[in-house]
């Protein structure tokens, strides 16, 4: 008898599983900040770099790209090369401001302008259309040798392969020198 109340009451479970509905998002990907930390090395120097944690979510899951997605418009010069957007917005008189970060480049004689845009790798390898979910984590350099005791913000966006934009997110105050936090 307890043997056929145990092999029901299995069925039932699993009956009420297969009944869920599945996770349905819309197909462009969304994002949220979900936080920064600062790295160190070993002797508990600041490394000069940090690690962005955000959340995103896909209806189709086609977000990332693979090392052969170089054709238009994927190619190096494209506009959709980079499937990551990331600005640099730096503290001006209490108000964040976009800023490019500049270096001198020393076989053309003239300034080139620093990205921190990305490419990220393909998410699912399967095409077939599933909504996906997920955390993502981008290290970068947080420190401008030019000034180097500043206090900046990231704003970030991604781009799925059939070029849906995401949500702009902010990331909270970095202090571009955190053994001297303001």
């Amino acid at each position: 008898m307890k043997i056929h109340h145990l092999i029901g009451s299995l069925f039932l479970a699993l009956a009420a599983l297969s009944c869920q509905k599945p996770v349905e998002y819309p197909i462009e990907p969304k994002i949220a900040y979900e936080g920064f930390t600062y790295l160190f090395n070993a002797d508990s120097t600041f490394s000069g770099e940090g690690v962005i944690s955000f959340s995103y979510t896909d209806g189709d899951g086609d977000l990332g790209l693979d090392d052969a997605d170089t054709l238009p418009p994927f190619g190096f010069r494209d506009a959709h090369y980079y499937n990551m957007m990331i600005d640099y917005l730096k503290c001006v008189n209490g108000e964040f401001i976009k800023t490019p970060l500049l270096s001198w480049n020393v076989q053309t004689q003239s300034y080139d302008t620093i990205t921190f845009n990305a490419r990220f790798k393909r998410l699912r390898d399967i095409e077939e259309p599933k909504a996906i979910s997920g955390t993502m984590d981008y290290t970068l350099p947080v420190q401008n040798p030019f000034s180097p005791n500043d206090t900046i913000k990231f704003e970030i966006r991604i781009l799925d392969r059939a070029l849906h934009e995401s949500n702009v997110i902010q990331t909270d105050p970095i202090f571009t020198n955190p053994m001297l936090k303001q």
